[in-house]
């Protein structure tokens, strides 16, 4: 009778000790379940000048592209701005367009913005997108007459998100001699993007300017800043200002709300920190 009792008490032991593993498991399913649901609509945003993917600590000749894929794959970003990209150049490979190697690496789409003709090659800023490209488009930024300085340029793409709403995103690079030719780059870059304000834009770049600059004033008109305070990008080893941005128009800022603006530390791809920005839809 005892062997029995004994029996009969182990079996409800492990039916029990079943039941209590499955309600756990249940349990850490569901929370696992609901941080997914929650962190479902975050879009992931980053801007980088990457330098030609020459590291600052090598010589001019070294080209690593894969240290600045690597630091985009960490990131996992939906969207990226890139500046300073080279493609068909002398000097960084007559067989290399940098936005091409950088989108089979990461494994995303891609579109480049041809600024200017650099080193028998093209040189400018390109996109990287999560999504597919469903339109792209570019404006030219003009410089004042007699500055020496060079022709800029800002790209952008549309596409649809998984919710099936349109949504912009640009990449641009201003000039970095004068506030005269920053502010007349603003002001045709705002022109251009006129007849998108409709939709939601992100606007990723190097503005070779501080958030103190009166250039900003120009930009404000269509464009926020998601901090008073935003973390420096340059230089990547010992940043002392903040030059790069990601900068939302008025219908994104109404659209999204700001989780998370940061740098992200790397170091050696490039002489710029790269800015990441995280926004969820409001409710």
């Amino acid at each position: 009778m005892m062997k029995t009792n004994r029996k009969l008490f182990l079996l409800a032991v492990v039916f029990f000790t079943s039941v209590l593993m499955v309600f756990a498991g249940c349990e850490k399913n569901n929370e696992g379940n609901n941080g997914g649901e929650e962190d479902g609509d975050v879009l992931t945003f980053m801007t980088y000048n990457i330098h030609i993917a020459n590291p600052p600590s090598q010589p001019a000749s070294v080209v690593d592209v894969s240290a600045i894929a690597k630091a985009i794959n960490s990131v996992k970003p939906d969207f990226v701005a890139l500046q300073e990209v080279d493609r068909f150049t002398d000097r960084s490979g007559k067989d290399l367009d940098q936005a091409a190697a950088l989108a089979e690496l990461t494994g995303m789409h891609y579109q480049f913005f041809k600024a200017i003709d650099r080193s028998n090659g093209e040189y400018g800023v390109a996109i990287l997108s999560k999504y597919p490209i469903e339109e792209h488009q570019q404006v030219s930024l003009p410089i004042v007459p007699g500055s020496g300085a060079e022709i800029r340029t800002a790209g952008w793409i549309r596409v649809k998100l998984e919710n099936g709403e349109d949504f912009v995103f640009a990449s641009t690079h201003l000039d970095h001699l004068s506030d005269e030719n920053r502010e007349l780059q603003s002001r045709e870059l705002l022109k251009a993007l006129k007849s998108y304000q409709r939709y939601p834009i992100v606007l990723g770049g190097d503005f070779n300017m501080d958030q103190s600059n009166d250039v900003w004033d120009t930009l404000k008109a269509i464009f926020h800043v998601p901090c008073t305070n935003c973390p420096s990008t340059h230089s990547a080893t010992n940043p002392q200002t903040a030059i790069d941005f990601l900068i939302l128009n008025n219908t994104a800022n109404n659209a999204f709300k700001i989780k998370s603006y940061e740098t992200f530390a790397e170091t050696y791809a490039s002489d710029h920190l790269p800015v990441v920005m995280k926004v969820q839809y409001k409710d």
